[in-house]
């Protein structure tokens, strides 16, 4: 038994589906922008419907503890979505709708060998990056998020994490925007719907057998924290696929430093989950760590700030690094059993408070 459960909230496992789902477009429908929990695969992809689940499950965490009775309590950002069909309007109101569709036939066929399909890419990033969710959208947003609120704005298509296909950083993310600034953000959105179209993005549906005509793409709206820590948790060892043992990746900052490929190692923990004892296999070594800052415009940008290792607590306090690692054990276990699967959990550290904003199947 992992887990021993305060009252008795017993969650059947959940399912993640890994076959190319039929869609359901938002804009017609009677919910508009989605609140997180509201949010399911057929209407806003795997991604957010599984951040949706996330936020029921974080009620749950504070009562459940592993073995050696640490508990698996963990929060989760604020969130909405933009759900399935709203780009596909936005084109419609523009009146690019014929170009994008004609386009869109003639990449199916598209050769590489000379750069037709290189071009006929760009030609879709370029229409769609023009696009923004409408005034009605955005007041929408308003409504769920503190309008001075420094948001980050993330993919959530159909044609992520399928079988044989991870979508793992293949499609943007945008941090630091508001809605302060319509503009800003607007273009922030058009940024990601135009992501589902890159070389690498168009490439992979091919390798998967994926037609490009049934990309679709959500838009998931989190706050953003202002984290010490981020982390990529795997919930089976990713070396040897020892399932006794949770790994975590860790870097300092903003969690863009583990997903963008900065140069450097994170901070490495293993965690045995039926002893809870935490080994540091390595110890981060970035130069910089990315952050927002509070203050300044909320622009997309992010600050990058020298790392001083000698006030980082996970180099330097042993205690620390083993209280952190058998935290993220036991959330790790927690999401594990929930979900069904070994999972590739993200999240982040901000104080004393462990937040969750994504988990996907582990490949």
């Amino acid at each position: 038994m992992l887990f021993a459960f305060a009252h008795t909230y017993l969650f059947p496992p959940i399912r993640m589906p890994l076959q190319l789902k039929s869609y359901t477009s938002g804009v017609n429908g009677t919910s508009g922008v989605l609140e997180l929990s509201e949010a399911s695969v057929e209407s806003s992809g795997a991604k957010a419907a599984a951040c949706g689940t996330l936020s029921v499950l974080a009620s749950l965490s504070n009562k459940v503890y592993s073995d050696q009775g640490i508990p698996a309590a963990f929060g989760v950002p604020t969130g909405a979505v933009i759900p399935f069909g709203f780009m596909e309007h936005a084109l419609k109101n523009t009146g690019s709708l014929d170009s994008y569709t004609s386009l869109l036939e003639r990449i199916e066929t598209a050769k590489i060998e000379n750069s037709e399909l290189d071009s006929l890419s760009s030609e879709l990033q370029s229409i769609v990056s023009l696009l923004a969710p409408s005034e009605k959208t955005i007041e929408s947003l308003k409504n769920i998020f503190d309008p001075n609120a420094r948001l980050i704005v993330r993919s959530s298509a159909n044609v992520e994490d399928l079988a044989g296909m991870s979508a793992a950083g293949l499609y943007d993310s945008i941090p630091n925007v508001s809605l302060c600034d319509p503009s800003a953000f607007g273009a922030a959105v058009g940024q990601v719907w135009a992501s589902l179209y890159t070389r690498r993005a168009v490439l992979s549906r091919r390798a998967a057998g994926v037609p490009q005509r049934d990309a679709k793409m959500a838009i998931l709206v989190q706050e953003m924290l202002q984290p010490d820590l981020s982390f990529v948790l795997h919930t089976i060892s990713p070396a040897d696929h020892d399932p006794k043992f949770v790994e975590a990746e860790v870097a300092p900052g903003l969690g863009e430093t583990l997903a963008s490929g900065t140069r450097g190692t994170p901070w490495r923990l293993s965690c045995d989950k039926f002893d809870g004892k935490v080994t540091t296999l390595a110890f981060a070594n970035f130069s910089e760590e990315m952050v927002v800052l509070n203050s300044g415009p909320a622009n997309g940008e992010v600050v990058r700030l020298t790392v001083d290792y000698s006030k980082k607590p996970l180099s330097v306090d042993s205690t620390f690094r083993k209280q952190l690692g058998q935290r993220l054990a036991a959330i790790g276990q927690f999401l594990e059993q929930k979900f069904g699967s070994a999972q590739d959990v993200e999240g982040c550290l901000v104080g004393k408070d462990i937040f969750i904003v994504q988990s996907r199947p582990q490949p």
